[in-house]
């Protein structure tokens, strides 16, 4: 059975591990021994992507899910004349979220504690002209809490252009089950994704077909799966976070099954493969088209990779910022993850490329398209020339009436 705490106790673990994309190592070597703990097997990329294997029956085909365990972040992009850092964000993250965070600036020798605020005139009487700064990183600043007050300051630190800038989490568990953190994206899906493994390592179950789970480390920049899929691998479904709208008062537990996103539709079959999954085991879900939404999946695609995908995601809110979940929304994407790993593949025949006698249809005789009847032909309807005909005799016969007698 899944346990919350497990999940819990995992993602405060990864949340405690900076690693911003391009800052991974750490939290490589923290998944490693975790897999190593449960003795599963696994290989590391040179850059870090790890690739676990969950042997089953059947090695010529297999399956893979995948979570990414890097977050957003910045980078040092000058340092000024009065010793404060001008910075770039790392991933796709808007300003607005970054005046008043603090972080951690890690040098090649240590590491500096400090604030990102933007770039404002303090002091003024009632803060004249703070709402005047324009939303951009062009007007974001880091200030060390060091004595540095010019550039040759912050450089006795040994600080330097590039160093990586790791976010404070601020992490808050709230007993009615929601955790808020920085970089909730995608920790809490790790978290997930690590006890299912364990979940499925403690059960015995006995797989019919190899799963791989992936551990990706540049999804934050659109990288991701990159080249971590073996052949063998037919199907992949990816575990992320996707945000809520406001409105959206009770899917907060629920597992979000994605039709689609910024980069197209999902894989019709294993989509639907999922959805049955879900139906079966009585797993509250959602199912959404993630408009503005970019996963490993797509980038396995534009790797070019021959694979069906998919997207899971649990509930959160407030993506890239100061973000949400639901612990339960966890728990109920580990269940739907097991489910699938004890199924069948969607299709045996895609060991293989198979002839188009054995290749997979959408439609069925129950779905099949059933176009609007058309009207009849109109000559068929009317007869113009019999119409005209009866038109001349009713004119000659008015003709005639119209030649009587005249008083």
């Amino acid at each position: 059975m899944i346990q919350r705490q497990a999940i819990e106790k995992y993602l405060l673990d990864l949340l405690a591990i900076p690693s911003p994309c391009g800052f991974t190592d750490e939290i490589v070597h923290y998944i490693c021994q975790q897999l190593s703990a449960l003795a599963v097997e696994y290989e590391l990329t040179r850059r870090g992507t790890i690739r676990a294997r969950l042997p089953g029956k059947n090695h010529h085909i297999a399956r893979a899910v995948v979570t990414h365990i890097d977050s957003i972040g910045a980078m040092v992009r000058y340092i000024r004349e009065d010793g404060r850092l001008s910075v770039v964000p790392i991933g796709f993250w808007s300003s607005r979220f970054a005046e008043g965070c603090r972080v951690t600036v890690f040098s090649q020798q240590k590491s500096f504690r400090g604030t990102l605020l933007p770039k404002v005139e303090w002091g003024v009487s009632r803060d004249h002209g703070v709402e005047a700064i324009p939303m951009d990183w062009d007007y974001i600043e880091l200030r060390l809490d060091e004595p540095a007050y010019n550039r040759e300051d912050v450089m006795a630190l040994g600080l330097s252009v590039g160093d990586y800038i790791a976010l404070d989490c601020n992490t808050e568990v709230l007993d009615n089950g929601y955790i808020i953190a920085r970089n909730l994206d995608n920790k809490a899906g790790t978290a997930a994704v690590l006890e299912t493994i364990r979940q499925l390592k403690t059960s015995n179950l006995t797989l019919e077909h190899d799963l791989f789970i992936l551990f990706t480390v540049t999804e934050t920049t659109g990288t991701g799966t990159g080249s971590a899929l073996l052949p063998e691998v037919s199907e992949l479904v990816t575990v992320d976070f996707a945000s809520l709208t406001s409105l959206e008062k009770s899917p907060f537990k629920r597992v979000t099954l994605a039709a689609g996103d910024a980069s197209g539709p999902y894989d019709y079959h294993l989509t639907a493969h999922l959805h049955r999954l879900l139906e079966k085991e009585a797993i509250p879900y959602q199912t959404k088209y993630l408009k503005a939404f970019h996963s490993d999946t797509a980038a396995a695609l534009t790797a070019g990779y021959d694979v069906r995908t998919a997207v899971v995601a649990y509930a959160g809110d407030a993506s890239h910022s100061v973000e949400r979940v639901h612990a339960d929304s966890l728990v109920n994407v580990a269940r739907l993850l097991i489910a699938y790993a004890g199924s069948p593949p969607t299709f045996e025949k895609d060991e293989s490329i198979v002839s188009v006698n054995d290749f997979s249809r959408q439609l069925t005789p129950e779905n099949r398209p059933r176009p609007a009847q058309p009207v009849p032909d109109f000559d068929e309807i009317v007869d113009l020339k019999s119409a005209d005909d009866a038109d001349n005799r009713n004119s000659a016969g008015n003709n005639n009436r119209n030649k009587g007698p005249r008083s």
